[in-house]
C-alpha cells in the first residue's frame, strides 16, 4: 500500500479535495505561498475579498486587500506558521464583512509541507466567531454587543465594566485574552472600519463621518485612521473612488 502522501498526490492532482470547501456553509478557505501571496480561495473567500475568480486574486498580498494594521498582523501570523512549521489555531480577528459591518472571525492556519519537510506555503480556514448559546451571558460577549450597538456614542470602559457586572481590570484582562486587543483598541478599530466603508460609499464630508462614527473631531479621526489604515481619510476616499470607477 502506498504512503498517505503518495496516495494523496495520485488522486488530488486537480485540487479535488479543495472543492469540498465550496460546500461547507459559512466557511472561507485560502492557500498562500511561503511569501504570503495568495494562490487560491473558495468562492466565499473570494467574494469576501471583492474578487470573482482565483485568477484575479492570484499573487496578491494581504496588503493589496486589507487595511495596513490587518495585513501586517496576517503576514506576521503567516511567518510564524512558516518558520515554526506548526499550525496557529483559534486566532480571533476583526474583519469587515459582506454587509460592510465589522465582525469577529476565527482563523486556523496550517503549514503546507513538501515530502522533504520544507515549507511550501500555508492554508487556512476562516469562520464567523459566533458565541455559543452558553456564552450569551458572558461579560465579554455582552460588552462586545453593547459596543457594536453604540459605537458612535461616548463609550466609557468603567461604565461598560459596570454593565457587565465585573471589575474594569478583570473585564480588560478577559477581553484581551479572548480577542488579543484591549476594549479601547476594539472600539477604535470598529469605528475606523465603519468610517472606511462610509468614506467609500457616501459623499458626506470627512468631518461628518468622523462625528457620526464616534470621533471628537476631524483631526483625531485623521490621526487614528492613518495609524490603522496607513493613509489619511482623504487619500483612502480618493483611492477607493478610483477603484470603484
Amino acid at each position: 500500500m502506498k504512503s498517505f502522501n503518495a496516495w494523496l498526490l495520485c488522486i488530488d492532482q486537480g485540487g479535488q479535495l479543495y472543492r469540498l470547501f465550496e460546500h461547507i456553509p459559512n466557511l472561507m478557505f485560502f492557500l498562500k505561498d511561503k511569501e504570503s501571496r495568495l494562490i487560491m480561495g473558495n468562492h466565499r473567500f473570494l467574494e469576501h475579498c471583492g474578487f470573482a475568480t482565483n485568477e484575479a486574486i492570484f499573487g496578491k498580498s494581504d496588503r493589496d486587500i486589507f487595511p495596513e494594521y490587518m495585513s501586517e498582523k496576517f503576514r506576521s501570523d503567516d511567518q510564524t506558521v512558516i518558520q515554526s512549521k506548526l499550525p496557529l489555531l483559534d486566532l480571533v480577528e476583526l474583519f469587515p464583512t459582506r454587509n460592510r459591518l465589522p465582525e469577529w472571525f476565527v482563523t486556523h492556519k496550517y503549514p503546507l509541507l513538501r515530502p522533504n519537510g520544507e515549507v511550501e506555503g500555508i492554508c487556512g480556514i476562516v469562520q464567523n466567531h459566533e458565541p455559543a448559546k452558553e456564552d450569551i451571558d458572558d461579560p465579554v460577549i455582552k460588552m462586545v454587543r453593547t459596543i457594536k450597538q453604540n459605537y458612535a456614542s461616548s463609550l466609557s470602559i468603567p461604565e461598560l465594566s459596570k454593565q457587565a457586572g465585573i471589575s474594569q481590570r478583570q473585564l480588560e484582562r478577559l477581553f484581551k485574552k479572548r480577542f488579543r486587543v484591549s476594549p479601547r483598541e476594539y472600539i477604535i478599530q470598529l469605528r475606523i472600519l465603519i468610517a472606511a466603508d462610509q468614506l467609500s460609499q457616501s459623499r458626506r464630508s470627512i468631518t461628518q463621518i468622523a462625528l457620526d462614527c464616534g470621533f471628537y473631531d476631524h483631526s483625531s479621526f485623521t490621526r487614528y485612521f492613518r495609524r490603522n489604515m496607513g493613509c489619511t481619510p482623504l487619500a483612502y476616499r480618493k483611492e477607493r473612488s478610483s477603484q470603484i470607477r
